[in-house]
């Protein structure tokens, strides 16, 4: 068992390395081959990177280390290191193309490799684990066949696309595919890539199916832990709208899906996941109620007190760092009210029995409102009330 451990160890260390080593590969070819190298080239870049492949193996190997039995830490590694495969060779390949200059062989199945690694890592890494989470299980065999089908599915893309005869439009600008067949053979390749495309997207669509069976049929942990990984991928989903402007936004919102997942196999913070939303929602209503009237009132401010524009400035941040508190805690209230109405109610619970204290001169009454308070905002298995007695004094 002990070698067992620490061959586990090595394997989910040596992937993470790995995937590492091809990022910084990546970053040297990139200095040295790209030309023009600006501050944008090298951010889209690392944005890639920290995201894809070293944000799931590093996601991964946490999972790996700490819940080696549950295959989706294994999953989301291999993940990482598939999309990490032609990090080393898209900035060669890409300024190849930008020069005008022959691809040699390398460069070439490179340039494949790059046009269809996603599918492989979108099942590993999105498909597969929506199957098996929380328990690293399917729920039941009949679950088999779509499993089947997302790991035959990228296959069949892969090689039916390499031998597709075509253009390649992941590279920087669009080639031909120097693979790809004609005639008969590459008719064969088109049914052989497109039935896999449709397995691939049969089975994603599939896994999200099982996902919201399991989500209905749960209770107590589970759902919990079921609540936390469509929690992810409803965050995924809304950064991906708002950053349909900026690469780099929706990179970073894709790591919400694994997060998500990650905290419900290790179960860490499980029934936080109320208050994380109502906090999120809180600052956003309370940023946009005063960032807005602060982008109206910095203009107005400033050509009213012309000549003292940083004295306006300082006045009107201030003002808004005065309403901020107030402000958000009647924000926090609404939002309680709707997104966390079990602390909401707890808290007007124990103000009001706090109001009533103060009144309060019967003992017994006073245990039985306290007992009732504690039922209803911690909701034990059984309360009850301990008074000690009072000691009787000598000679009484």
């Amino acid at each position: 068992m002990r070698m067992r451990a620490r061959t586990r160890t090595l394997v989910a260390w040596s992937l993470w390395l790995i995937t590492f080593g091809f990022c910084a590969a990546g970053l040297v070819v990139t200095l040295v081959v790209t030309r023009p190298l600006t501050a944008a080239v090298l951010a889209d870049g690392a944005a890639f990177a920290l995201v894809f492949p070293l944000g799931y193996a590093t996601i991964g190997l946490v999972l790996g280390l700490r819940r080696p039995a549950n295959p989706i830490g294994w999953l989301f590694a291999a993940s990482g290191l598939v999309w990490a495969l032609t990090i080393p060779t898209d900035p060669w390949v890409n300024q190849l193309i930008l020069d005008h200059r022959p691809l040699p062989l390398a460069a070439q199945l490179g340039a494949l490799v790059g046009e269809f690694n996603w599918a492989p890592a979108v099942a590993l890494g999105i498909t597969l684990p929506a199957l098996l989470v929380p328990d690293g299980r399917l729920r039941s065999r009949r679950w088999r066949p779509v499993a089947a089908a997302a790991v035959a599915g990228p296959i069949m893309g892969m090689v039916g696309g390499s031998l597709l005869p075509g253009q390649l439009e992941e590279t920087v600008l669009p080639i031909d595919n120097p693979f790809g067949l004609a005639g008969v053979a590459g008719t064969v390749a088109a049914v052989v890539g497109f039935s896999g495309l449709g397995l691939w997207v049969a089975s994603m669509l599939a896994a999200l199916v099982s996902l919201v069976l399991r989500f209905r049929a749960s209770r107590g942990t589970e759902r919990q832990q079921l609540r936390w990984v469509v929690a992810g991928a409803t965050g995924a989903v809304a950064g991906l709208l708002v950053g349909m402007a900026g690469v780099v936004v929706t990179y970073f919102a894709v790591l919400c899906v694994p997060v998500g997942v990650a905290v419900a196999v290790l179960r860490y913070r499980l029934w936080d996941l109320d208050r994380l939303v109502s906090r999120t929602v809180t600052y956003a209503v309370v940023t946009a109620l005063l960032v807005l009237p602060y982008l109206l009132i910095l203009p107005a401010a400033t050509r009213l007190f012309e000549g003292s524009g940083s004295l306006a400035v300082a006045a009107v941040t201030l003002a808004a760092a005065a309403l901020f508190q107030p402000l958000r805690r009647r924000v926090q209230d609404l939002v309680d009210r709707r997104f966390n109405r079990r602390r909401y109610d707890a808290a007007r619970t124990v103000e009001g029995f706090a109001v009533r204290l103060r009144d309060q001169l019967d003992l017994a009454a006073l245990e039985g409102e306290l007992l009732a308070v504690t039922n209803q905002t911690m909701q034990p298995s059984q309360a009850s009330l301990w008074l000690r007695a009072r000691p009787t004094e000598p000679g009484l």
